[in-house]
């Protein structure tokens, strides 16, 4: 029984690590599919608008599907159509048929996320230690992988159909081989409902989610271009500043379980909301280029493990299945990748980048805040 609970825990780490390469793989190739299209910038945003649409469109429908037909069996079938949805966006021809198979690309990447959640949870509870934390890191090493073969066949001239069609068969083989050793989902004592009002612990949860959603997507967007302020040379076109934060958000998450161990949930996520508060106000007051790093790192540590907590605990809730529990949350925390980038762009058209970006701080300490509400 260990060693098979074992194996299941290696295989969702491979399903996580796998997805992260396929998104990492499709986000990377953007440029190429810029030109490829010869789209402009305002053309190729309102495209891209497709695949959070999509991934939008799934939250409604993804707990219901994965209550009713398990997360084992919707995260295989989740992984091989991501795979194959990924390979269509390196062979379609028009604007329309890759709006079409972004949107979906968006939707399946979504049922995928709240399956996995829902098995890593399932592996976690026979366990009795929690691995979510790892499991979400497996995610960003995948994502990391995933932008180095980028370069690698850019530099070698591959072209994205071969490239992409690399990754795909990834996916497709990790899906045939591993899904048999996933487990069913379990079990509790108590039928769940599948739809109904969120509880008010839930609603807390939710709304942890969106603050680091809307911290997560600003850092990515603004990040860079903040850094190269600190540089005072606007020329300078250079990732460091979101290097530090995304490898301290990577670390963060290999480190969260441990952490939870020791600490346990709730201690967990205040430290999170600080280190994202503590962070940013560090990065904003002095405007050099290693305090701005180690105000990055610290962000990224903040941010690192908030989701994988913040599911372990809405999967507790009694009022409904845990799959709909993620995916209610995921819902209200969704709306913060899609809000967070824009509005940090608008308030810094009026006051600034460097004053906008103090919304960062406001989340992380909305964070601390609201940890206080919830219980473990």
């Amino acid at each position: 029984m260990i060693k098979k609970i074992n194996l299941s825990r290696i295989s969702i780490s491979i399903y996580f690590f796998v997805c992260g390469l396929i998104f990492s793989s499709w986000a990377s190739r953007i440029p190429t599919i810029k030109d490829n299209f010869n789209f402009n910038e305002a053309e190729l945003g309102a495209v891209l608008f497709m695949l959070p649409l999509g991934a939008l469109s799934a939250l409604p429908l993804s707990g219901w599907v994965v209550y009713k037909l398990g997360s084992r069996f919707i995260s295989i079938i989740s992984l091989v159509l991501y795979s194959i949805s990924l390979f269509s966006i390196s062979i379609i021809t028009t604007v329309p048929q890759l709006s079409v198979v972004l949107f979906f690309f968006g939707f399946i990447g979504n049922i995928a996320n709240i399956s996995m959640n829902t098995q890593g949870l399932s592996i976690q509870h026979v366990l009795g230690n929690p691995i979510l934390s790892s499991l979400h890191a497996m995610w960003s090493v995948g994502a990391f992988l995933a932008a180095a073969i980028t370069g690698i066949t850019m530099q070698w001239k591959i072209d994205v159909q071969n490239h992409l069609g690399f990754i795909a068969i990834i996916g497709l083989l990790s899906s045939v081989l591993l899904g048999s050793y996933l487990i069913k989902d379990h079990e509790h004592d108590e039928p769940k409902k599948i739809f109904v009002l969120p509880t008010k612990s839930l609603l807390f949860l939710g709304l942890i989610c969106f603050c680091v959603a809307m911290s997560e997507g600003a850092m990515a967007d603004w990040s860079s271009l903040y850094y190269r302020m600190s540089l005072h040379q606007t020329q300078i076109v250079t990732t460091t500043g979101y290097t530090a934060f995304a490898f301290a958000m990577a670390t963060g998450r290999f480190l969260g379980d441990r952490m939870v161990q020791a600490l346990g949930y709730k201690k967990v996520l205040k430290l999170n909301g600080l280190f994202i508060f503590l962070g940013m106000l560090l990065a904003l007051s002095f405007q050099s280029p290693v305090t701005v790093i180690i105000g990055f790192a610290l962000v990224g540590l903040g941010v690192s493990s908030v989701f994988p907590l913040v599911y372990t605990l809405a999967a507790k809730d009694k009022s409904m299945a845990p799959s709909s529990a993620l995916a209610a949350v995921s819902s209200v925390g969704f709306t913060g990748f899609l809000f967070g980038p824009p509005m940090i762009g608008l308030v810094a058209h009026e006051t600034g980048l460097r004053l906008a970006l103090l919304i960062i701080a406001i989340l992380g300490f909305m964070i601390w805040t609201l940890t206080f509400r919830i219980k473990e």
